[in-house]
C-alpha cells in the first residue's frame, strides 16, 4: 500500500519477482515507518496492527501510551527501530523465504544476493550492588508514586526477570521463599520453571505493597510510565556517571549520564551482571535468569569488570 501511495499504482509483492532491490526498500521502510504513519494515516486506519476483537469484554477506556519523555505518542504508530531490530526482522523474512523454497511455493530467494546487516550489541550496562542500595536507600517521601516504582525495579533487580514476565505475576509466583515463573520469551521452546530465592529486600518489598485484593505482585504502572519513573528515580539518587553506549539507528557510540540510559531491562543486567561477576558459570547465572544453556549473552558481561581489569594490569607492574 505504501508503494502504491508512493507512485507504484499497480506494485504486487510477489515471492517469484521478489528482487534484492525491493529488499533494500523493505530495509528502509522499516527504519522509517514512523514518518510513513505519520505522512500516511491512513494506510494504518484500512490495516491496523492488530486486529483482534475482545469478545464480551466490557470497553475500558485505557490511559495514553508515552514515550521515554512522558509525551503522548499518537495511537497506533509504529516503534522507532534500530539496525539491530531491523535486521532481526529481515531474518524472519529469510526464514519465510527459506520455508516458502522448500515448501516448492517459490523457486526464488533474493536473498542470495542480499546482504542482511549485522545484529550488533555493545557492552551491557547495569549498575553496581552498592548503586542499587543507593537508589534504594534515596529518600522520595515527598513523591510516594516515584517512590513505589523505585521499589519495583530494586524488587527486579533482585529477581532478574523481563518486565513481561514480571508483570504477569502474582502472590502465587511465591513458593516456599523464592519466585517461580515461566519465562514467556522461552515458554514455547522450552517451559523451564525459573526459581530465584527472595533476598531479605526483595521480602522486604513485597511485604510493603502486600494487596490480597490487587490481582498483580506489585502496583505496577504501564511500562512506559515505568521507564519513566526508572530515569526519574535515578536522577534523583545521583546515579549520574558517564556511560558510553551505542546509538542502534547510527551504530556510533555516545556518552550520557547513567539516568538517561536507565530502563526495566537495566534490572535485568544488574541481576545478572553482579552475579556473573562473582560467578564465571553461564549455566549456573542462567538457571536464575531463564537463558538457556550455551547462551552466547553470557560472553557480552565477560569485559565488564574494571577492577578485575585493573588486578590484571598490576600483574605487569
Amino acid at each position: 500500500m505504501y508503494k502504491r501511495k508512493t507512485g507504484g499504482r499497480g506494485f504486487k509483492l510477489n515471492l517469484s519477482s521478489l528482487n534484492p532491490e525491493q529488499l533494500r526498500q523493505i530495509d528502509e521502510f522499516l527504519a522509517n515507518e514512523r514518518q510513513v504513519f505519520l505522512q500516511f494515516p491512513e494506510i494504518y486506519e484500512e490495516v491496523p496492527y492488530s486486529a483482534k476483537i475482545a469478545v464480551k469484554t466490557p470497553k475500558r477506556k485505557r490511559p495514553p501510551v508515552l514515550d521515554e519523555e512522558g509525551n503522548e505518542v499518537p495511537k497506533g504508530i509504529p516503534k522507532e527501530r534500530g539496525q539491530n531490530s531491523i535486521a532481526d526482522m529481515m531474518n524472519r523474512f529469510r526464514a519465510f523465504i527459506l520455508w516458502a523454497n522448500d515448501k516448492g511455493y517459490t523457486a526464488n530467494n533474493p536473498f542470495k544476493h542480499y546482504s542482511i546487516g549485522e545484529i550488533v550489541y555493545g557492552t551491557p550496562i547495569y549498575i553496581s550492588n552498592e548503586e542499587r542500595n543507593r537508589l534504594y536507600e534515596t529518600d522520595l517521601s515527598d513523591d510516594p508514586a516515584l517512590a513505589v516504582q523505585r521499589d519495583i525495579f530494586v524488587f527486579q533487580c533482585y529477581i532478574g526477570c523481563r518486565v513481561s514476565d514480571l508483570y504477569k505475576m502474582t502472590e502465587r509466583n511465591i513458593i516456599d521463599g523464592a519466585i517461580e515463573y515461566i519465562p514467556r520469551k522461552t515458554k514455547e521452546d522450552r517451559g523451564i520453571t525459573v526459581r530465584v530465592p527472595l533476598t531479605k529486600i526483595a521480602l522486604e518489598i513485597l511485604a510493603r505493597y502486600r494487596d490480597p485484593v490487587r490481582e498483580t505482585l506489585l502496583p505496577f504502572y504501564s511500562e512506559q510510565k515505568y521507564n519513566v519513573k526508572i530515569k526519574e528515580a535515578f536522577k534523583r539518587a545521583g546515579l549520574d556517571r558517564m556511560v558510553t553506549t551505542i546509538d542502534q539507528r547510527t551504530r556510533q557510540e555516545v556518552q550520557r549520564p547513567l539516568y538517561e540510559v536507565a530502563s526495566s531491562h537495566m534490572a535485568r543486567r544488574t541481576f545478572i551482571g553482579n552475579i556473573y561477576k562473582k560467578v564465571k558459570d553461564p549455566n549456573l547465572v542462567g538457571s536464575l535468569s531463564g537463558h538457556k544453556e550455551g547462551s552466547k549473552a553470557f560472553a557480552r558481561y565477560r569485559d565488564i569488570d574494571e577492577e578485575m581489569k585493573k588486578e590484571l594490569v598490576g600483574f605487569l607492574d
